[in-house]
């Protein structure tokens, strides 16, 4: 409930406490797992929450190196570790139980930002405006490694066309 209501400190406290990963990661596994039924098919069903949990969690990490580079004076007692880290930051993507439902998921995206910046400032000890910088950082960096990804992978599909022409079949 904390969390819901943007309690200050309420990100630290998850962050030290260990047993809240199980909770959490149980259930980000069911948002994923709903959203790939919903949207993807059978197919991927075990594979897409991999691939949320993996892009999830490599954003966390990347949100705790940029907080590490732009905060200068770190809270009492620094930063928290990176699964500590990690684990705080899950909780930021609660909201994201409500994606499928119609305008309301619109909501629950922004209020997911919301929480993210209101976690690293608790976290990082930082301003509202720090906080969203290195929010806006860490999205700009995820970008551009999205868009490399799939620059290689169309690339590669690209490739496969073009040597299908070159071959005399």
């Amino acid at each position: 409930m904390a969390v819901l209501t943007l309690s200050p400190g309420a990100f630290r406290y998850i962050a030290e406490a260990p047993r809240t990963f199980q909770s959490v990661l149980v259930a980000l596994l069911g948002i994923a797992l709903v959203g790939s039924v919903a949207t993807l098919g059978a197919f991927l069903t075990l594979v897409y929450p991999m691939l949320v949990l993996a892009w999830l969690t490599f954003h966390c990490a990347l949100s705790r190196f940029v907080t590490q580079l732009l905060v200068k004076e770190s809270p009492a007692g620094g930063l928290p570790a990176y699964p500590d880290w990690i684990r705080s930051q899950y909780f930021t993507v609660s909201p994201w139980m409500f994606g499928l439902v119609p305008l309301v998921g619109a909501f629950a995206g922004i209020y997911s930002i919301v929480l993210e910046v209101r976690s690293i400032m608790d976290m990082g000890g930082c301003s509202a405006g720090r906080g969203i910088v290195i929010y806006l950082v860490t999205g700009v960096v995820r970008a551009l490694l999205f868009g490399l990804v799939v620059a290689v992978f169309g690339a590669g599909i690209l490739s496969i066309f073009a040597l299908d022409s070159l071959l005399p079949w």
